[in-house]
């Protein structure tokens, strides 16, 4: 029988990989209660999502394009946001503007500021003025008497304070003319650009203020391509750094890559939890999962965002089909406030709420046995944005 691919994928390879499409206007911009009739959610029939009249390995694993690099951009708290010039999903170039501040102000500070140093200067010339007159009345006084000396230490004294108001003058000048440089330096850089190319994955909002890292954009780098897979703890023994595996696209089989595991990042661990809603209780339902990275030997012919297979050496590792209409991914699944399981299902070239009941759950493949659904059901990857009526439309993989 030929060899079909398990397709493990969960949340945050489609979501966090930055290049999987999810509507084609509109993407992540929520907030409104109302119906966006300009955003298309792609759906895929059961049948493709799961795949016909082929069997399933758990030597062979999801993986998806990313940058070796990610740049994260914050935005000063202390500025005001002019114009952002970018959205996610664009591609960038080193260089390329994301977005500007405000320059108003300062502007209007900076001519404050000049006025105020005229003032400074009308200061200081008075003072020189000022001790200009006093010294010559200091000069005339030659004689050598009391009252004699008292006039010349009071000049002495009004002269010594002049002089300590224009160094304060000065002072005050040389703050403000900071001030002004300051300002001037905002001015210059009040467009902030990329550092990095890449595809542009994540900008904060009104709805979302800053990402988890509290940066305001974040840029997944496209100098050098890696692969991101994703694997369970049931399974994580299987793959060994330094592990020579083959990447197989998802469109054309033909095409192939090479690379070599270089990283499990057992720290970054996921925990996801099923029994919850699994009705039966068990723990068997209950994993944790683990990112894994590929290094590429020739990244050519790829794309940032592309979906591909990662196929390890045979295994003793028994093969199923789950091909028949009656299994879906786990991750395919979504569930209600009060634990009901659902999937958002095409209904007449619109969006809608399919319940269904779960059954089997198999760890390896992360995979459920469900009804209330068939081969021809049309269905989409859930996401947090989602609204009953959207339109839909179909699409088997979406490249960027």
């Amino acid at each position: 029988m030929k060899k079909k691919i398990i397709v493990l994928i969960v949340a945050a390879l489609l979501v966090g990989g930055g290049c999987f499409v999810a509507y084609k206007k509109g993407l992540f911009r929520g907030g409104s209660k109302s119906v966006d009739n300009s955003a298309e959610v792609y759906v895929m029939t059961l049948d493709e999502i799961m795949g016909a009249n082929s069997s399933y390995s758990s030597d062979v694993f999801m993986g998806v394009v990313e940058g070796q690099e990610t740049s994260s951009v914050t935005k000063s708290t202390e500025r005001e946001l002019d114009t952002i010039f970018v959205s996610e999903g664009d591609t960038v170039e080193k260089g390329t503007p994301l977005f500007s501040y405000k320059i108003d102000n300062l502007e209007a500070e900076n001519v404050q500021y000049g006025f105020d140093i005229e003032g400074y200067n009308l200061s200081i010339q008075e003072c020189n003025d000022d001790i200009a007159k006093k010294q010559k009345e200091l000069d005339k006084i030659t004689g050598d008497t009391d009252e004699d000396k008292d006039k010349k230490e009071a000049l002495a004294n009004e002269i010594a304070g002049l002089n300590t108001d224009i160094k304060i003058a000065q002072n005050s000048i040389d703050q403000t003319n900071a001030k002004i440089e300051e300002n001037n330096r905002k001015i210059n850089n009040s467009v902030v650009k990329s550092s990095v190319s890449g595809v542009v994955t994540k900008i904060a909002d009104d709805t979302n203020p800053y990402t988890t890292d509290g940066s305001f954009i974040t840029i997944l780098g496209a100098s050098e391509m890696r692969i991101k897979g994703q694997i369970n703890e049931q399974n994580v023994w299987a793959i060994n750094v330094d592990e020579p595996v083959t990447l197989r696209s998802r469109v054309d089989a033909s095409q192939t890559w090479t690379g070599t595991i270089t990283k499990i990042d057992t720290e970054s661990k996921q925990e996801n939890t099923d029994s919850m809603y699994s009705y039966g209780g068990s723990s068997e339902n209950s994993s944790t999962k683990y990112p894994f990275y590929v290094t590429l030997d020739d990244s050519e012919g790829l794309m940032m965002g592309q979906h591909v297979y990662i196929e390890l050496g045979k295994t003793d590792a028994p093969e199923m089909d789950f091909s028949d209409g009656t299994y879906i991914y786990d991750y395919y699944i979504s569930y209600e406030e009060d634990g009901t399981p659902f999937l958002w299902v095409e209904d007449g070239n619109r969006l809608a709420k399919q319940t269904i009941e779960l059954g089997d759950y198999y760890e390896e493949q992360m995979v459920y046995a469900v009804s209330g659904i068939d081969k021809d059901t049309k269905i989409a990857y859930p996401m947090d944005d989602y609204k009953e009526g959207m339109k839909t439309v179909s699409g088997q993989e979406v490249q960027p």
